[in-house]
C-alpha cells in the first residue's frame, strides 16, 4: 500500500489581471494490483560462477494479467571513465515459470533495449508466480575486492515495478600449478631441470604454500631458487622434495590484478611465484 498525495493549481484572470490559486493537499492510499521481490540463490561470485535469480510476483486484484512483461538488465553498468554500459552478466536460454508452486512453462528470453525480457502469459487472480533463471558472470563482470553486481528487474510496461538484487564478489584465492622438466630425454649424470609456475588467479593472496614432488630418480645436488632467488627453506630426502622446510618462513603467490579496457573488457593478470630445481641424474 502507498500514499498518494496530489495537489491542483487553479489558474484565472480578472480584468487584466492574471492569477493562480492552489488547492489543499489531497491524499488517498493506493493498492497496487501486483507485488514483485527478486533475490538470487548465491551470496557471492567468482570468475566464470553462475548465480541463480528468483522473481516473485503475487497478483493483488481480483482480474487475471495478463502477458505481462518481465525486464532484466542482467547488471548493466557503466565503467569509470567511459559512457557506454557493458553487461557482466549472460543470461541462459530459458526461464522456468511456476504458478501457485505448480510447474507452468519454460520462457524464452528476447532481446530488448535496456536488456532481456521474458512474457508470462498469464497470472490469476490472487495468485503467485515464481520465474527462476540463470546468469553467468562474464568478461565484465568486476572481480575487484569490494565489487558487486547489481542485478535490476522491471515488471509491466506502462508504469513499470522494479526489483534488485545485489550479490558481491568472492574475497579468495584460486591457485593453480604446472610443472616441466627438462632436458628430455635426459641420460644419467645429466642435470634436470624443473620449473613450477603457480599462479593466483583470485582477488586475495594465497599464503601458506607447501609444494611436495615426489621424484622417481635420484637427485644430487639439488638447488632451488624461488623466484629467481636462491633458496635453502627446502629439504630432498628419499627422493621427496619439500618446499618450504619451515625453517625460514612461509611461501605465498600474490593476489591478481585486474584491468578494464577500453571495451570494458575485464582481463585477470594472475599473481605469479616461480620455483625452479635443478639436480644431477
Amino acid at each position: 500500500m502507498a500514499t498518494i498525495t496530489n495537489q491542483a493549481n487553479l489558474t484565472y484572470t480578472y480584468g487584466t489581471t492574471t492569477a493562480s490559486v492552489l488547492s489543499n493537499l489531497a491524499e488517498t492510499e493506493w493498492n497496487a494490483s501486483l507485488s514483485v521481490e527478486k533475490r538470487a540463490l548465491e551470496d557471492e561470485y567468482r570468475e566464470g560462477s553462475t548465480l541463480t535469480y528468483l522473481i516473485s510476483l503475487h497478483n493483488l486484484s481480483a482480474a487475471a494479467i495478463e502477458n505481462l512483461a518481465v525486464t532484466d538488465d542482467l547488471g548493466a553498468y557503466t565503467p569509470a571513465g567511459s559512457d557506454t554500459p557493458v553487461v557482466p552478466l549472460t543470461l541462459a536460454e530459458s526461464a522456468t515459470l511456476y504458478v501457485n508452486g505448480t510447474f507452468s512453462e519454460e520462457l524464452e528470453p528476447q532481446t530488448v533495449p535496456g536488456g532481456v525480457q521474458f512474457t508470462i502469459p498469464s497470472i490469476p487472480a490472487d495468485a503467485n508466480a515464481l520465474l527462476i533463471y540463470q546468469a553467468t558472470a562474464n568478461s565484465f563482470a568486476p572481480l575487484s575486492v569490494g565489487s558487486e553486481i547489481t542485478n535490476t528487474v522491471s515488471v509491466g510496461e506502462a508504469e513499470p515495478l522494479t526489483a534488485s538484487a545485489t550479490v558481491p564478489v568472492a574475497e579468495y584465492a584460486d591457485v593453480s600449478i604446472e610443472k616441466e622438466m627438462g632436458p628430455n630425454p635426459i641420460t644419467g649424470g645429466g642435470q634436470l631441470f624443473v620449473t613450477f609456475t603457480i599462479e593466483n588467479r583470485g582477488n586475495v593472496e594465497a599464503t601458506a604454500l607447501s609444494l611436495t614432488d615426489d621424484f622417481p630418480l635420484t637427485l644430487s645436488d639439488v638447488a632451488v631458487t624461488v623466484n629467481g632467488a636462491p633458496s635453502t627453506d627446502f629439504t630432498f630426502a628419499a627422493n621427496t622434495f619439500t618446499l618450504p622446510s619451515g625453517t625460514q618462513g612461509t611461501l605465498s603467490v600474490p593476489a591478481a590484478t585486474f584491468t578494464q579496457d577500453d571495451a570494458g573488457t575485464i582481463t585477470v593478470n594472475p599473481g605469479v611465484l616461480t620455483v625452479t630445481l635443478t639436480g644431477t641424474v
